[in-house]
């Protein structure tokens, strides 16, 4: 993929666009298309990213036009989703820094988090409508006889603000991650390990974070459990880089992974928990730097 992709501008727009289009129907395929923006704006500076997501929201907008949908809409929500992805990868190609890029991409969901409930009144009711226009509850409800759809929309939307900045924010994560493993692929094999296996964020953040649970347990604040969703994403990449490097570091076999990556793929709630927990403890107890020092002993 990487390779057609930077074999040309035309093949990097139909590339680009078509995974755009395809996650209309399978969101997560957005994945490979704002990677796509990452991997060119990474490699070939930001007039080259820029010039592709403007193809694209374009693109995406005169589709929009075709179908008789929302021509503006279309082309506003993508330009500046793809623009977020080709600012956070000039960010990264010239820093080099996951941390501060994961601290950066989470404190911007934050941002917007606090900036939510402080203009709309009444949250709950908000993602109710939302969602109540994006899916049919009266069939819903044919096939869930034994469960009150009320009860479980306010459920939903209780606890959506968090859930949706948690999940745009790893959106944008895993698309720049998976421009930078392209990137190290194609011209740079094994950097993306190593800036990986380094993965360790700033303490600070982890004492915000446990601060904000602490209050939870207190005011139950809505407000704070929605950060906490997002706090708890951040870490969740820790987590997972921990359990990376620590297997390479006991240079065990690559199938042990899979005891992460199978239960992430069937209990994602509580083993991203998890896992994230781990990554707070690991901000901390630094259990790469301990199996470093125990090894040179």
């Amino acid at each position: 993929m990487a390779a057609f992709i930077m074999s040309g501008p035309l093949q990097a727009i139909g590339f680009a666009l078509v995974f755009a289009l395809l996650a209309m129907f399978l969101p997560f395929l957005g994945l490979l298309s704002n990677a796509a923006i990452g991997l060119v704006t990474l490699r070939m500076g930001w007039r080259r990213g820029v010039m592709l997501a403007l193809a694209v929201s374009i693109g995406l907008g005169l589709v929009a036009l075709l179908l008789q949908g929302n021509v503006f809409g279309s082309l506003f929500s993508s330009l500046l989703q793809s623009l977020l992805v080709v600012a956070l990868a000039i960010y990264l190609a010239s820093t080099a820094s996951w941390p501060n890029l994961l601290q950066i991409i989470f404190g911007l969901a934050a941002s917007l988090v606090v900036l939510f409930h402080l203009s709309v009144t009444d949250p709950v009711s908000f993602w109710k409508n939302a969602l109540q226009a994006l899916v049919d509850f009266e069939q819903l409800q044919a096939r869930l006889v034994d469960i009150k759809l009320d009860d479980l929309l306010n459920q939903i939307a209780k606890h959506m603000t968090g859930l949706f900045a948690a999940s745009m924010s790893l959106a944008f994560t895993l698309s720049l991650m998976l421009a930078r493993h392209w990137q190290a692929s194609l011209y740079n094999p094994g950097g993306f390990k190593e800036e990986m296996y380094g993965l360790r964020l700033n303490k600070f953040v982890a004492l915000a974070l446990s601060g904000i649970i602490m209050l939870v347990l207190v005011s139950r604040s809505a407000l704070l459990i929605d950060l906490i969703f997002v706090g708890l994403g951040l870490f969740l990449f820790q987590g997972i880089a921990l359990v990376h490097s620590v297997r390479a570091q006991l240079n065990v076999h690559r199938t042990w992974l899979l005891a992460l990556y199978l239960p992430l793929a069937l209990l994602p709630v509580q083993t991203g928990l998890l896992v994230a927990v781990f990554g707070m403890v690991d901000t901390f107890a630094d259990f790469r730097g301990y199996l470093v020092r125990r090894t040179k002993q």
